[in-house]
């Protein structure tokens, strides 16, 4: 992992690293469910200035990634890490991160086990895993993951507006609510 921050930060020490996944697992509809649009996802991480986005996301995803380098966003796209090729390797590459910015998917319980501050971004069409109550912001699997949610009211705008908190304010451990 040390190797790999020293390689993204690549002598911007003051840079914060943040893995980002947008797009969820799973077959057909799922995957559309527990997704981020493209284009929303990259307004909301173009607005960041001092931060370094790695992306975790598993998948065919360079030609994304390079159009949103083209647009101005400062993402790194590492193609000797394939996590569904070598699972080592890219839970060493979520331990370069200072802080993770998911949906629900593989990079949330690898983020969650390894400690790092980690905020998910919750579908409205969340399974079991993540508890029915909208008031709980904490997972009750992993302490340092927290929770903002998708709503069938407005979408994704609340959830948004906490992760563009939560960067600002320096990627914190949860600390809402969580189950007891």
């Amino acid at each position: 992992a040390n190797e790999l921050t020293s390689k993204y930060k690549d002598d911007s020490s003051h840079v914060k690293l943040i893995g980002v996944s947008w797009r969820g697992g799973g077959k057909g509809e799922r995957i559309r469910q527990k997704s981020i649009v493209e284009e929303s996802f990259f307004e909301l991480l173009n607005s960041f200035q001092g931060v370094r986005f790695v992306s975790l996301q598993y998948g065919n995803c360079e030609k994304q990634i390079e159009n949103w380098r083209q647009n101005g966003l400062d993402i790194i796209y590492d193609p000797t890490i394939n996590p569904l090729v070598n699972m080592d390797s890219w839970l060493s590459q979520v331990a370069a991160c200072d802080a993770v910015l998911s949906v629900a998917n593989t990079t949330i319980h690898g983020s969650g086990g390894l400690n790092i501050p980690t905020l998910c971004l919750l579908s409205r069409f969340a399974d079991w895993r993540w508890l029915d109550n909208h008031s709980i912001t904490q997972s009750y699997w992993y302490p340092s993951v927290g929770i903002a949610r998708e709503t069938k009211s407005d979408g994704w705008s609340n959830a948004f507006r906490l992760a563009s908190k939560w960067i600002s304010d320096g990627c914190p451990y949860p600390s809402g609510p969580s189950f007891s």
